[in-house]
């Protein structure tokens, strides 16, 4: 049995989304802290498990994993300070359960200072991870290319990207896509041991992002940089991201910045045989 925590948020889709088009939903066993939602309905109706588990509650995450031989782990969107203790619970319950092989959902360059949810959350659960005796697959992903079209419609009526990323180039994917590598590994006979750094296969600067958008969306748009220390009042008030949220995202501005998210891998393709789509690609497939 495969199982995908987190399963009403945005990623978790995506890899469920994945997993069904290739797998029975007899395979397949979500845990979502709110079993009543839609989605988990929709599921629940199509054949797949769908249990209560809390990362905050290792009782729960324990009946959570009975059955299971492969989990991703997802973390949360609290805040840093909770997500490391949610994480170990997970594994904790993941070890008590009998699961032989997890997967987690981590971040590019784990090993940044800089970069708050890294230091605090992403490198000890890998450390963690590696140290549990469970087989396991890291996969440290990009920046989400989402998030470069989450306030689209402002962007387009301005005429102005704003981020916070300076002038330096930064690794993208489309959160689809790893959708697709997540449900591949969790499929397959994957040997333990391995960390993937998912990319596309060329870093973007601010700059080229608002050419390409003034392309495939056929209106002028300039990118504006937001300074990093100014990046959480931004996201609190344009998207409504809570500050207790907002205000850890300075070091991963101050990371992107410093030109520490300018990679290229080649991982993706060796997961799922073809690249992920191209920034292009992306800003052509949510093109209003």
């Amino acid at each position: 049995m495969i199982f995908v925590s987190g399963a009403n948020g945005q990623f978790a889709r995506a890899v469920i989304r994945n997993v069904l088009a290739d797998a029975p939903a007899s395979s397949l066993v979500v845990g979502s802290r709110n079993v009543g939602t839609a989605f988990a309905r929709e599921l629940a109706a199509l054949g797949a498990q769908v249990r209560s588990a809390d990362f905050d509650r290792p009782d729960l995450m324990r009946g959570a994993l009975e059955g299971v031989t492969k989990a991703l782990l997802i973390p949360t969107y609290d805040t840093n300070d909770k997500r490391l203790r949610q994480n170990l619970n997970a594994l904790e319950a993941a070890q008590a359960a009998g699961v032989r092989h997890v997967v987690y959902a981590s971040f590019l360059r784990a090993e940044s200072q800089r970069v708050e949810h890294s230091r605090l959350v992403h490198l000890p659960t890998e450390k963690a991870i590696r140290a549990s005796g469970l087989g396991f697959t890291i996969l440290r992903h990009a920046l989400y290319a989402d998030i470069l079209v989450g306030d689209l419609q402002e962007t387009l009526s301005s005429g102005v990207l704003r981020r916070a990323s300076g002038k330096a180039r930064c690794a993208y994917i489309p959160r689809e896509d790893l959708g697709e590598s997540a449900a591949r590994i969790l499929l397959r006979d994957e040997p333990s041991g391995l960390t993937y750094t998912e990319t596309m296969e060329q870093t973007y600067s601010g700059e080229e992002v608002a050419a390409l958008m003034s392309e495939v969306f056929g209106r002028p748009i300039r990118f504006e940089a937001v300074p990093a220390a100014d990046w959480p009042r931004y996201m609190t008030e344009h998207w409504g991201v809570p500050p207790e949220l907002s205000k850890s995202t300075v070091g991963t501005m101050q990371a992107a910045e410093a030109g520490e998210f300018d990679l290229v891998t080649n991982d993706y393709a060796s997961i799922t045989g073809h690249p992920p789509r191209t920034m292009r690609q992306f800003l052509e497939s949510v093109r209003p």
